[in-house]
């Protein structure tokens, strides 16, 4: 979450008993973690503490938390949470329990459909399974490691998810976890499947880019499986709803949306979809899925939602 130092912005402290919880009770509007106008000052604080040579577990949190906060300010200017990091490399370093982020906390988006926030908090679980069962103390630089690396991964899946989904902090993270946890078992063949009708979805979502109408790989292939279903069931009829998130004027983000809604529905024909099949409307950013104040970017309502009827 990127802030510019000179915006004045209260300071958010770590909670202490940051709980299991992966994607449930989690805010649209999490508060600032770290404030950008001391960041400096906690950055200097934490690279000092850091010990060139960790030889335990909250020495080695010290100075990998530390790394990541120098990073975060050096490379993407993400001062806040910079500060925010750098305080629980201070935590860390006065000998205070430091768990793993909660992803509740962060504004991670497409939980539907491809459930960012489930493998996030699933993940965590591994990681706090392995802490609790003697990783620290068995292999203290390779568990803070894993800790770190995760708290970044869900850093990047707030500022980027395209990138940080299959990018270094995420692969740096299944490389320790790797380390602690062993090899996988063997895997066994597969149970033959039971023959039986597949349930289709009824809704579906396809995301875009910022201020952008184009189509995203990943959503050309939620396209696919729209046409799939309409092609076989021809009584089925298909509602588009384009949407704009609300960082642009209404009447802008009203015609972004009907280029969104036309993107989705020009797809679906070249996909043997018949246009009168289809029933489109356009909102802008009038009824976004997450609510925001005026202003906001926010990913989760760059989108175009399909109703299958």
């Amino acid at each position: 979450m990127k802030q510019h130092p000179h915006l004045v912005r209260h300071i958010v402290l770590l909670a202490a008993g940051i709980g299991l919880a992966g994607c449930s009770n989690w805010s649209y509007s999490p508060p600032m973690r770290g404030n950008p106008n001391t960041y400096g000052w906690n950055l200097s604080s934490a690279q000092k503490a850091a010990p060139p040579n960790p030889t335990d577990f909250g020495q080695a949190l010290t100075a990998d938390y530390a790394q990541l906060a120098s990073n975060l300010a050096n490379q993407d200017h993400d001062w806040a949470d910079s500060d925010y990091f750098s305080r629980k490399s201070l935590a860390a370093a006065s000998g205070k329990a430091v768990p793993p982020e909660n992803n509740a906390n962060w504004l991670v988006p497409l939980e539907v459909p491809y459930k960012y926030r489930s493998d996030l908090a699933t993940s965590r679980t591994r990681l706090v399974k392995a802490l609790d069962s003697g990783a620290e103390q068995r292999a203290p630089a390779v568990a803070a490691r894993a800790q770190v690396s995760y708290d970044c991964w869900v850093e990047r899946m707030e500022d980027d998810w395209r990138s940080a989904i299959n990018g270094p902090c995420h692969k740096a993270f299944l490389d320790a976890m790797q380390q602690l946890e062993g090899p996988p078992p063997a895997a066994q063949p597969p149970a033959a499947a039971q023959p039986g009708p597949a349930a289709a979805l009824r809704e579906y979502r396809v995301y875009f880019d910022f201020n952008k109408s184009t189509l995203m790989p990943e959503a050309q292939q939620i396209v696919r499986r729209v046409a799939d279903a309409a092609k076989s069931n021809p009584n089925l009829r298909i509602a588009l709803i384009g949407k704009a998130d609300r960082s642009g004027p209404d009447a802008y983000n009203l015609k972004l949306s009907q280029r969104r809604a036309d993107a989705v529905a020009n797809a679906l024909v070249k996909d043997g979809v018949a246009k009168n099949r289809m029933e489109l409307r356009w909102v802008g950013e009038r009824q976004p899925p997450v609510p925001t104040a005026n202003g906001v970017r926010e990913p989760r309502n760059r989108v175009v939602e399909i109703h299958l009827q």
